[in-house]
């Protein structure tokens, strides 16, 4: 169904418009979220001189772009043609690229461009305005990818501080992982809830094949009741130098993999940020694949590190659960202020693939 248009809508809502314009248009959302609200809402907010929710809202529109458009569709959104559907996108385009390099302006004034060089390329990369791509067949980023930083899959962990910082706690991080199995703590799907036919994508196996984690932290958002639960890896945790961007990053958990079940090859989001797991309890056979590179079989207590942008899998063959402690680290060879342009970068591009009134999901680690 095509709907009328936003200021009809809005009009009809006087009693919040008066008060509260930007509740009129919530409730908009709420009762009618599709592609032609959307695109009101981004032309509106463009009207208003408000270009952050007009990115945001166009960004939406553009996860459900019909095929194809008609006269009336157009005239719904006021524009009169495609030519004018394509100009108005280009523009928004524009404005977007332009938002994510502003983002970057105030450490490219204090840095100097030469600090920032393979953030602004891999922002080059992602824009499509040049062709930044790794060399390796099967490294291919989700969403950015940092040229110049070496890496051949694998990582040797003792590059790592906070490799070394859980390797040192491996006794006490282990009793607190055989705690939580023997008091059969609540874990959920690692992937979250998922329809059958697209978990068979991410784990497949037996009939009981589960993938399942007890977070400490997900997408940036630290789980209190966890780290309370297991105060010794808290402990850890909260005192290691992890990558940490809002919305995103860290991702933290037991990763708990079920007997004969195996995670199909996946692709993480960046090179950014490495994948540390430290092996907690591991059956015979148990395995990390980089496909084209190798595998890596985990040894208990022997930390671990890899580029999740590689294409990888991970299998549990055995009758037993495997047990990993996972958690995200800076690629060791960012400079400190690429870090912060890098955070600054993603923290920029979460906001304006979120509604506007949340993201990327960094969600990718056997």
């Amino acid at each position: 169904m095509i709907l009328p248009p936003l200021i009809e809508r809005l009009q009809r809502q006087s009693e919040f418009l008066g008060q509260a314009p930007e509740r009129a248009l919530d409730l908009s959302i709420q009762a009618e979220s599709c592609v032609y609200t959307w695109m009101q809402l981004a032309m509106h907010w463009r009207a208003c001189g408000d270009e952050r929710s007009a990115l945001q809202a166009w960004f939406q529109a553009g996860l459900r772009l019909p095929a194809q458009w008609d006269a009336y569709a157009l005239s719904t959104v006021g524009l009169p043609d495609a030519e004018a559907l394509r100009a108005t996108s280009a523009e928004l385009a524009q404005g977007r690229a332009q938002w994510l390099k502003d983002s970057l302006q105030a450490l490219r004034n204090q840095h100097g461009s030469a600090a920032l060089f393979r953030i602004d390329r891999a922002l080059a990369g992602y824009l499509g305005q040049a062709r930044v791509f790794s060399s390796h067949p099967t490294q291919q980023p989700k969403v950015l990818y940092i040229p110049g930083l070496s890496t051949g899959g694998f990582v040797d962990a003792k590059r790592i501080e906070l490799a070394r910082d859980l390797a040192a706690a491996y006794a006490a991080i282990r009793e607190e992982f055989e705690y939580a199995l023997r008091e059969h703590d609540p874990h959920e799907p690692f992937m979250g809830e998922l329809p059958q036919d697209k978990a068979r994508d991410y784990v497949s196996g037996g009939a009981l094949a589960s993938w399942d984690a007890i977070f400490f932290d997900r997408h940036g958002v630290r789980y209190a009741k966890t780290h309370a639960r297991y105060p010794h890896t808290s402990g850890v945790l909260d005192a290691a130098d992890r990558c940490r961007i809002a919305r995103q990053s860290p991702e933290t958990c037991f990763s708990i993999l079920q007997p004969h079940t195996r995670i199909e090859p996946h692709h993480g989001v960046t090179n950014a940020r490495l994948v540390v797991h430290l092996p907690l309890q591991v059956p015979p056979g148990c395995y990390l694949e980089l496909v084209g590179v190798g595998r890596h079989y985990w040894q208990e207590g022997e930390v671990f590190a890899f580029d999740d942008t590689f294409l990888h899998a991970a299998e549990n063959p055995s009758d037993d659960v495997r047990g990993i402690l996972l958690t995200d680290a800076w690629h060791p060879e960012l400079s400190a202020v690429e870090r912060e342009a890098f955070a600054a970068l993603i923290t920029t591009l979460t906001d304006l693939e979120s509604p506007p009134c949340g993201g990327l999901g960094f969600t990718s680690k056997a």
